[in-house]
């Protein structure tokens, strides 16, 4: 009895123990397992909302895979971060999983103890598995790191091996290619340049596979090396390489345009005279060949300058925005060009409808000019009279009357100008006023002498005028200065003010009416009848041709003095222009005719200190029988016979 309840109670201790071990097994045939690398660390048995406990192993095993392979975070330890009444694992800023009460399934366990206990697997395998996969991903990086070396080799010894024989064969080139290059039987370039082009072309070729296989093989490394990759330094070989690109590719273009500009330059001189001919108009050269030949030359050099100006701002604004730190230098550069532009092509919008008001005016005024100017022009010829009006009063009134039109033209155009209403503009305008008006005195006392002296009416052109010291003829009149032309053709500049604050002779105003009366005066001694020097005065006047026959010369005795009797000769001219050589003929003439009336010429100097005994007639006045009388001691007022020697 006792044996079979023995027995009996085994048999029942082994049945539950196997039907525990198989509820056991049958739980954790349940749960999810949490792998590292074929790897069970531990189960998780429930899920979390929505998420089931299947799903939950499949995000914390990526996350852990993840972490393994990723180098920039360090498994110094796992934070365990306590929440309302879970805990977070994490590593670093990397959450791994969360850990809750029903998580805990020993009863020995709690959720802070189960926390502790599952950081530690993990963070004991992390660094396991991280030292192993630094090995063999050390053992990869430095045999892809040889092969990528050994195919940079290789394809820089394919192009210095492939581009010199190309090179070759392109110098090597038939003339008969650049026959094909033309249109209308007219080749487009030359076989040396054609050479040439494809040279520099192929020359640039090789330099841009070289740098973009340095690029590849510089973004290959740092892709296997992550102790570079988290330097950051791609960007930065990738600016240096682009950098050498557009610098040779800058210095290239200027080779280039300075190839151009010369080759431009022999074209030009080989088309003189023949495409580039002086250009004519009948007779009259307007433009010489060479003169064309120096602007095309000048042209092409502007242009370089332009396209140098141009490729140097554009070469800067790439360089700069290769590299970060220079990245926001190249906008402002650009914003250097585009702001201003954007500005202008904006007020140059809005200041379209001002622009067609402005030319609206323009021409309004600049056919009123035109009316003005027929008017004037038309008194000016004498066509048109208007009493008290003078017809040379016309050309400075015209001009007067266009100024005023012209100054009411821009009093009510400047409105409409940009910028008109900005204080800057006002100031401006007020300085260069005040400019004006200090620095121009001299220059508007002028310009109102020359109108007073307009309507004054005291020369005209080509009259004998005397102003102040100064006599010549006027060859010159306007708003500022007067220009006299002295008889030695001296040009003398006389300002207006001066002019009006100085007395002026006028030689010529009435010589063409009444004749400008010229006089000279002659000495003759007492014992001379006056008759006969008024007769040879007006003998000497009938052979100039500059003198009037009517009105009749006239002599007047202007002085009886000690010695002699003053005579002055009056004759009549309308060549005022002449008087200089009038003169001359006349004293000439009145020389002539004394000496052959055998009459002296006295002067107060000469009968001073002679006695008398030797006349001052020339000899070939004298008859040829004359002697001079001997010296005279004593006269007649000493008692002695005069006639006596």
């Amino acid at each position: 009895m006792h044996k079979f309840f023995f027995v009996f109670i085994s048999v029942a201790i082994l049945v539950l123990q196997v039907s525990f071990s198989a509820k056991e097994k049958a739980q954790i045939s349940k749960a999810s397992p949490i792998i590292i690398n074929s790897d069970t660390l531990f189960y998780i048995e429930k899920g979390i909302g929505v998420f089931s406990a299947q799903k939950r192993a499949d995000e914390i095993n990526s996350i852990l895979k993840s972490i393994v392979q990723d180098d920039s975070v360090y498994l110094d330890s796992i934070n365990i971060i306590k929440q309302d009444n879970h805990y977070i694992l994490a590593v670093g800023n990397q959450i791994v999983m969360g850990i809750y009460p029903y998580d805990v399934t020993d009863s020995t366990l709690t959720v802070d103890s189960l926390a502790a206990k599952y950081s530690q697997i993990i963070l004991s395998k992390l660094q396991s598995e991280r030292t192993d996969h630094k090995k063999a991903w050390l053992l990869k990086s430095s045999i892809l790191t040889l092969v990528f070396t050994l195919l940079l080799v290789l394809g820089l010894w394919l192009l210095s091996f492939l581009f010199p024989r190309i090179t070759k064969r392109i110098e090597t080139l038939d003339e008969k290619l650049t026959e094909r290059i033309q249109y209308k039987k007219k080749k487009f370039i030359k076989h040396e340049y054609l050479i040439k082009t494809l040279k520099i072309i192929w020359t640039g070729l090789k330099f841009a596979l070289t740098l973009v296989l340095i690029y590849i093989y510089f973004y290959e490394l740092i892709d296997l090396w992550p102790f570079i990759s988290n330097l950051n330094i791609q960007p930065i070989i990738k600016g240096i390489l682009l950098f050498v690109f557009y610098t040779v590719l800058a210095y290239t273009l200027i080779k280039g345009i300075n190839t151009l500009v010369g080759y431009l330059n022999k074209l030009f001189i080989s088309w003189k005279d023949t495409k580039i001919k002086s250009v004519k108009i009948r007779s009259f050269e307007l433009l010489s060949a060479d003169r064309s030949l120096e602007i095309l030359s000048f042209l092409t050099k502007v242009a370089r300058f332009v396209l140098f100006g141009i490729l140097f701002y554009t070469y800067v604004t790439i360089v700069f925005s290769l590299f970060e730190f220079t990245e926001t230098w190249a906008d402002t550069l650009l914003s250097y060009i585009l702001d201003p532009l954007t500005i202008a092509l904006t007020s140059f919008l809005k200041f379209l409808p001002n622009l067609f008001f402005i030319i609206v005016l323009s021409f309004v005024f600049y056919y009123i000019i035109k009316l003005v100017r027929v008017f004037f022009n038309e008194i000016d010829k004498g066509t048109l009279e208007l009493p008290g009006f003078y017809k040379e009063w016309a050309m400075p009134t015209f001009k007067i009357v266009r100024f005023l039109i012209l100054v009411l033209a821009a009093i009510i155009i400047f409105p409409y100008l940009p910028g008109s209403d900005s204080p800057f503009f006002q100031g401006i305008s007020v300085f260069l006023g005040i400019l004006f008006s200090l620095g121009s005195s001299s220059a508007i006392a002028n310009m109102v002498s020359g109108i007073v002296l307009t309507y004054m009416r005291p020369f005209k052109i080509g009259d004998r005028v005397k102003i102040a010291e100064t006599t010549g003829d006027v060859v010159e009149k306007n708003l500022l200065v007067t220009r006299v032309r002295t008889i030695k053709n001296v040009d003398i500049t006389i300002p207006n003010a001066m002019v009006l604050s100085s007395h002026i002779i006028n030689f010529s105003s009435s010589a063409s009416q009444i004749g400008l009366i010229l006089h000279t005066t002659v000495t003759i001694g007492y014992d001379v009848p006056w008759q006969k020097v008024h007769e040879l005065l007006l003998s000497a006047c009938d052979e100039n041709e500059s003198i009037l026959k009517e009105p009749k010369p006239f002599v007047l005795q202007t002085s009886l003095d000690d010695f002699y009797v003053s005579y002055e000769l009056n004759v009549y001219t309308n060549d005022s222009n002449r008087m200089a050589v009038t003169y001359s003929q006349l004293h000439s003439a009145i020389q002539d005719k004394f000496n052959q009336a055998g009459v002296e010429i006295m002067s107060p100097h000469y009968s001073a200190v002679r006695d008398g005994n030797q006349t001052t007639i020339p000899e070939d006045y004298l008859p040829k029988n004359y002697k001079s009388p001997s010296f005279k001691i004593f006269g007649n007022w000493f008692g002695g016979n005069p006639k006596s020697e």
